[in-house]
């Protein structure tokens, strides 16, 4: 027990860790239900992000749709609104290493039966 005290806010970033993928997948099934009028601009994005302030860096996913990205995890109020794409990737100097349409992320989903990630450099 007294383990756990003593590391407890590790333990809570883990569980919030790891869960930008199932939002991910939510946003991709969302957008085919007709959420999102063009599925030409939506995309779920898996790599690796560097927090530019605290040179934080991490494996992660996040949606772009059009030019806003959609990320609840590392930005407050990007989840619900998005922000401009150009100030995340100013911010957050995203390494993509995957991109999927919304088809794509629920299909690999369903595959794999895991929000992700599904490839060996995710």
């Amino acid at each position: 027990m007294k383990h756990l005290m003593e590391n407890w806010r590790g333990y809570l970033n883990e569980i919030a860790v790891g869960q930008c993928y199932p939002h991910a997948v939510k946003m991709a099934q969302a957008a085919t239900k007709d959420e999102f009028n063009d599925l030409s601009k939506f995309k779920v994005v898996h790599g690796r992000v560097t927090d530019k302030f605290s040179g934080e860096s991490y494996l992660h996913a996040w949606v772009e749709k059009g030019d806003l990205v959609f990320d609840w995890q590392t930005s407050q109020g990007a989840g619900k609104e998005g922000i401009p794409k150009a100030a995340y990737y100013d911010i957050f100097q995203p390494e993509a290493h995957e991109e999927y349409t919304a088809n794509e992320t629920i299909i690999n989903c369903v595959k794999s039966g895991q929000a992700g990630p599904w490839t060996d450099k995710e």
